[in-house]
C-alpha cells in the first residue's frame, strides 16, 4: 500500500466514526418491548423476505443514561466551571454516577493525573509539559490532550481605579517584575500609590501562561534570550504580592483597592464586572470579536486529558468526554470563555474516536477509491497564486508531486495574499490561493460573485522574521513596541530607538499592500500604535502609517527586501522565516521580545510574531478537477515531512487534521 492510500484510509476510517458521534442524540429514548399479539402474528404470518436491519446506533453505549461508575477530574481553576458547567449537564441528561470536579491548579492536576492516577481527567489551561508526559509513562499512562476552548486572560483592577484603561505588555511585566512598585512609576500621570499585587500561585496554569507570555521576555538568561524560570523567580520574589489557586480570593484582594492589580481567567472577570474592570492590553480588550480576530495578546488555549486505557476501561469516562466535546460550543460563552477553532475541536473529536475505537493501530485494508487521486492517475494543469511567503513551500510540494508521477503542469506564482485571493475570487484564473494570511470577508464575497465559495486548508506555520544586515553589531532584539515606532516614523534613527545605537537614519523595508505578511506586521506590531478615536488599535490607521514612511521601500517580492537589507548594516526589514533561513549569512534575525524566532520558541508559543499559513479553493474546483483535488490531499499527506527543510513549522496537528476533513468533504469522500 502507498503511503498516500494509506493515509487517507486511515483518515477516512476515523471521519466515519467521528460522523456518526457527531449525529448521535444526547440521549436515546428507551426501545419498547414486543407485545404478546404482536409476536403471535409474527410467527403465523408467511415468511417475508428477509429485510436490513436497522443500522445499531454504535453510540448508544455513550448515551449519558447508559453508563455508570463515577468519573474523577481535577485540575485548572480556569477550566473548573466549565468542566463543573458540562459535568452539571451531563447528569441532567441522565448519568446517575457521581463526578467530582477539584480546581487545584493545572500543575497539580497533572500531579493527580501522572503521579498518583488519582483522576481520569485532567483539566488544564496550559499543554501538558515532557515532563508530565514521563511521569504519566512511568505509571503506564499516555495523555491524550483535548482541546475544549479558549480563554482570554482578563488583567484587572477595582471598579474604583478611575486612571487605568490599558496597560502594554512591557508595562504589565515591570510591574509583576518589581521594577514598578508605584503607579506613577508606570505612567507619571498615575497616583504616587503603591501598586498591590494579586497573581494565581505556581500550581497554576495561569501563572505558568502569564510568566511565559509576559514576564519571561523582561527576565532573560546569559544569551539574551527570554527566561521562564527566572520570570518565575521574579514574580514569586515580589515583597507584598499575594497569590491563590483560588481565583475568588484574587478578585475580592484586587476589588478591595483603587491601587491593587490582578490577572486570572476572563470567566472570573465576567462573573465580577461589577466590581472590577478589566483593562486594554496593547490597546486591545479581551471579547469575542477580538479573541476570534487573534488580536487580543493574552488568549491561550483551554484543555481536558484522558487516556486510552482509562477511555476503553471506564465507558463513563468516554461518555463524558464525548458529551463535553458535543456540546461545550453551546455553553462555553455563557460560562465566560470562547470557541476552540472550529478544527481544533474537531481534532478532539477525532482522538476520542482514535482512543475509543482502536482503529488507529489496524491497518485498514486499501481503499480502491482512492487511486483516482494518485499523482500519476491524474491529468491535467494546476494553478496557483499568491502569498509569496507560501511560496517556496507551494513550489516544494508541486515539485515533490511531479517526482511522484504527475505529468501535468503546475504553475504556482509568488505575487501576494491579496493579488492571489483576486485572481481567485474575481478574475478566477487560478485554481489554489496561497495565503500568509485568513481570507476576508470581501474576499469571500468577490468569490461568492463569481459562484465560488473559499475552502481553507491549513498547512502549516510561519515566524516572521525582523532582520538587519549581518555587518550590523549593535541590534540584537526589539520590543514590540519599538519596532512599531520604527514603522510608523516615530523613531526616524537608531539613537532614538536606544541612546546607545549609532545616530544613523533608520532604513526601512517591508513587504508591499498586497502581501499577507504586510497584513499580519501591521495587525500585530503597528496596529496597537494608531489608536482610533475610542483608544482601540486600528488596522486602516496603521496601514495608513507605515505606507506613508518617507525614505521606506516597499516590495512584494521578499528577495528585494533581502538585498535591500543586507546592503547597510543601518537597514531593517521583515518577512517569512524561510527567506532569512536561505539568507542567514548575509543577514540577522533578531529577537521580539527577547525571543528568538526558531523551532523551539514556536513550538512553545513564546514567539509573538508566528502566524498560519494557508492554501484555498473551491468544493467545484476539487470535484471538476481531480489533478487539483488530488495535489492538495498529497500537499496536506506530506507536509509536515518537508516544512521544517522549506524553512517553516508545522501546523498544530489538529488545525493539520482539519485541514484532510475539510478536503474530504469537498472532494465528496
Amino acid at each position: 500500500m502507498t503511503k498516500f492510500a494509506r493515509s487517507f484510509v486511515f483518515v477516512l476510517v476515523a471521519l466515519s466514526f467521528v460522523l456518526a458521534a457527531c449525529g448521535a442524540p444526547a440521549t436515546e429514548a428507551p426501545v419498547a418491548e414486543p407485545t404478546e399479539a404482536a409476536t403471535e402474528a409474527a410467527t403465523e404470518a408467511p415468511a417475508a423476505e428477509p429485510t436490513e436491519a436497522p443500522a445499531e446506533d454504535p453510540m448508544a453505549m455513550y448515551a449519558p443514561d447508559a453508563v455508570e461508575g463515577d468519573i474523577i477530574t481535577a485540575g485548572s481553576s480556569t477550566v473548573f466551571p466549565l468542566s463543573e458547567r458540562m459535568s452539571e449537564l451531563f447528569q441532567q441528561e441522565g448519568y446517575t454516577g457521581n463526578i467530582t470536579v477539584d480546581s487545584i491548579g493545572s500543575g497539580a492536576g497533572f500531579e493527580r493525573f501522572c503521579k498518583t492516577g488519582e483522576t481520569d481527567i485532567a483539566n488544564a489551561s496550559r499543554p501538558i509539559k515532557d515532563s508530565e508526559v514521563e511521569a504519566c509513562a512511568a505509571i503506564g499512562r499516555e495523555p491524550i490532550e483535548f482541546r475544549v476552548g479558549t480563554d482570554a486572560l482578563a488583567v484587572v483592577v477595582s471598579a474604583e481605579n478611575d486612571f487605568v484603561t490599558g496597560l502594554t505588555k512591557e508595562q504589565l511585566g515591570k510591574i509583576y517584575t518589581g521594577e514598578f512598585k508605584t503607579w506613577d512609576q508606570v505612567d507619571a500621570t498615575y497616583p504616587a500609590e503603591a501598586i498591590l499585587i494579586y497573581s494565581p500561585g505556581a500550581d497554576s496554569g495561569t501563572f505558568d501562561y502569564f510568566v511565559e507570555a509576559v514576564v519571561a521576555p523582561l527576565t532573560p538568561n546569559a544569551e539574551g534570550k527570554a527566561d521562564i524560570a527566572l520570570g518565575e523567580e521574579a514574580v514569586l520574589g515580589l515583597e507584598g504580592a499575594q497569590f491563590s489557586e483560588d481565583d475568588n480570593v484574587l478578585v475580592q484582594g484586587v476589588e478591595g483597592s483603587p491601587y491593587a492589580i490582578g490577572y486570572f481567567g476572563f470567566a472570573y472577570y465576567s462573573e465580577n464586572s461589577g466590581a472590577l474592570k478589566a483593562i486594554s492590553m496593547e490597546g486591545v480588550e479581551p471579547n469575542q470579536a477580538s479573541v476570534d480576530a487573534g488580536e487580543y495578546p493574552l488568549a491561550r488555549p483551554l484543555f481536558i486529558y484522558s487516556d486510552a486505557k482509562i477511555l476503553t476501561e471506564k465507558p463513563q469516562v468516554a461518555a463524558f468526554i464525548y458529551f463535553y466535546l458535543s456540546n461545550v460550543n453551546d455553553n462555553i460563552v455563557d460560562v465566560g470563555y470562547f470557541p476552540a477553532p472550529a478544527d481544533a475541536l474537531q481534532g478532539s473529536l477525532d482522538a476520542w474516536t482514535s482512543a475509543t475505537s482502536g482503529e488507529a493501530a489496524a491497518a485498514p485494508a486499501e481503499n480502491e477509491a482512492m487511486a483516482m487521486y494518485a499523482p500519476d492517475a491524474v491529468t491535467g494543469d494546476i494553478i496557483t497564486a499568491g502569498s509569496s511567503t507560501v511560496f517556496p513551500l507551494s513550489e516544494r510540494m508541486s515539485e515533490l508531486f511531479q517526482q511522484e508521477g504527475y505529468t501535468g503542469n503546475i504553475t504556482v506564482d509568488s505575487i501576494g495574499s491579496g493579488a492571489g485571493f483576486e485572481r481567485f475570487c474575481k478574475t478566477g484564473e487560478t485554481d489554489i490561493a496561497n495565503a500568509s494570511r485568513p481570507i476576508k470577508d470581501s474576499e469571500v464575497e468577490a468569490c461568492a460573485a463569481i459562484g465560488r465559495e473559499p475552502i481553507e486548508f491549513r498547512v502549516g506555520t510561519d515566524a516572521l522574521a525582523v532582520v538587519v544586515s549581518a555587518e550590523n553589531d549593535f541590534v540584537t532584539s526589539l520590543t514590540k513596541e519599538q519596532l512599531g515606532k520604527i514603522y510608523t516614523g516615530e523613531f526616524k534613527t537608531w539613537d532614538q530607538v536606544d541612546a546607545t545605537y549609532p545616530a544613523e537614519a533608520i532604513l526601512i523595508y517591508s513587504p508591499g499592500a498586497d502581501s499577507g505578511t504586510f497584513d499580519y506586521f501591521v495587525e500585530a506590531v503597528v496596529a496597537p500604535l494608531t489608536p482610533n478615536a475610542e483608544g482601540k488599535a486600528d488596522i486602516a490607521l496603521g496601514e495608513e502609517a507605515v505606507l506613508g514612511l518617507e525614505g521606506a521601500q516597499f516590495s512584494e517580492d521578499d528577495n528585494v527586501l533581502v538585498q535591500g537589507v543586507e546592503g547597510s548594516p543601518y537597514a531593517i526589514g521583515y518577512f517569512g522565516f524561510a527567506y532569512y533561513s536561505e539568507n542567514s549569512g548575509a543577514l540577522k534575525a533578531i529577537g521580539i521580545e527577547g525571543v528568538e524566532p526558531n523551532q523551539a520558541s514556536v513550538d512553545a508559543g513564546e514567539y509573538p510574531l508566528a502566524r498560519p499559513l494557508f492554501i484555498y479553493s473551491d468544493a467545484k474546483i476539487l470535484t471538476e478537477k481531480p489533478q487539483v483535488a488530488a495535489f492538495i490531499y498529497f500537499y496536506l499527506s506530506n507536509v509536515n515531512d518537508n516544512i521544517v527543510d522549506v524553512g517553516y513549522f508545522p501546523a498544530p496537528a489538529d488545525a493539520l487534521q482539519g485541514s484532510l476533513d475539510a478536503w474530504m468533504s469537498a472532494s465528496g469522500n
